[in-house]
């Protein structure tokens, strides 16, 4: 009969997964000692009769087969025992609280500055917390809890434990100074682009992949000069004759940006659409929709609720 399971042993087991089961980094992430932690998880093992990690010569190399079910297992407990603040908090009428995002330097930049404005204003004793990674990693925020919410544009990645919820097409636009010789054509096509210089996105960059791999699908090699990953740098670069360059439209401002030729480009690339990310089985603080709606516009309480109500694991 298992009587002494905590989720502080659980949060344990969860972090030394995160840490590429390195008990060290473990502890210092969880705030406490590594022989306090070693501890735990000895304790955890004996009540479960069962060994949770693969160790050799004392260093841990894994999880054991029982501790990958058992760290699944904790996952879904650790995340209902956070629903279960969540919805105290809910019923206490608590007017703070804390949302934590998970997004691009370019949404950060761009698309939220609005929304969070707007947010700030309706809920002032939420806060708002940003967390700048790459798409696959923001998935990865999300799943683990460290964020409530994603907000990116390349979801390269599905996971049955997340929800993702469309928004708006994210169009991409050719810009270059004013005098290049492109700037006389209203439409241009990928072996135009092709001839001159190229400022680009870093090319391990999902957005920077996506541009090359076009290019490449039609035999096609651009010319790339100088990569970056931040959109105002790369306009920098642009502006001053380096190369030119095909950015989201989202980056682009009517007033700072006059110095630019701009061509829509976007029916040059695949479809890229604007994804929310959250965790099937988060509680809904009311907030948290109204934050989404606010990105999204569809997406309001009940169309979230609805959502996840339709399209559980399995179902």
């Amino acid at each position: 009969m298992i009587r002494a399971v905590t989720l502080n042993q659980l949060r344990m087991l969860r972090e030394i997964a995160r840490q590429a089961h390195n008990l060290s980094s473990a502890a210092a992430a969880l705030h406490t000692s590594q022989p306090g932690v070693s501890r735990q998880i000895q304790l955890l093992e004996r009540e479960l009769g069962v060994e949770l990690l693969a160790r050799r010569k004392n260093r841990i190399t894994g999880l054991t087969e029982p501790g990958r079910a058992v760290l699944a297992a904790a996952e879904r407990a650790l995340g209902e025992a956070d629903n279960i603040r969540l919805i105290a908090a809910e019923y206490r009428h608590e007017a703070g609280g804390r949302l934590t995002i998970a997004t691009s330097h370019l949404h950060a930049r761009y698309t939220l500055l609005t929304p969070i404005k707007t947010f700030a204003l309706r809920h002032p004793g939420v806060r708002l917390q940003l967390r700048q990674a790459d798409p696959d990693e923001i998935l990865r925020l999300v799943s683990s809890g460290d964020a409530d919410i994603g907000i990116s544009t390349e979801v390269a990645v599905r996971r049955p434990d997340l929800l993702l919820l469309p928004g708006r097409v994210v169009e991409r636009s050719l810009i270059m100074p004013l005098g290049h010789p492109l700037a006389e054509e209203a439409r241009v096509a990928l072996p135009d682009i092709a001839r001159y210089p190229l400022v680009g996105y870093n090319p391990k960059q999902r957005g920077g992949q996506i541009i090359s791999e076009t290019f490449r699908a039609r035999g096609l090699e651009p010319k790339l000069v100088v990569s970056a990953i931040d959109s105002d740098i790369i306009k920098a670069y642009v502006a001053e004759g380096i190369g030119i360059a095909v950015i989201p439209t989202l980056a682009l401002d009517p007033e700072a940006d006059r110095g630019l030729r701009i061509v829509d480009v976007t029916r040059l690339f695949p479809r890229s659409v604007l994804t929310v990310s959250l965790r099937r089985d988060i509680y809904l603080r009311r907030y948290v929709p109204d934050f989404i709606q606010l990105v999204a516009p569809r997406w309001n309480f009940e169309a979230i609720r609805g959502e996840m109500a339709s399209k559980r694991p399995g179902r």
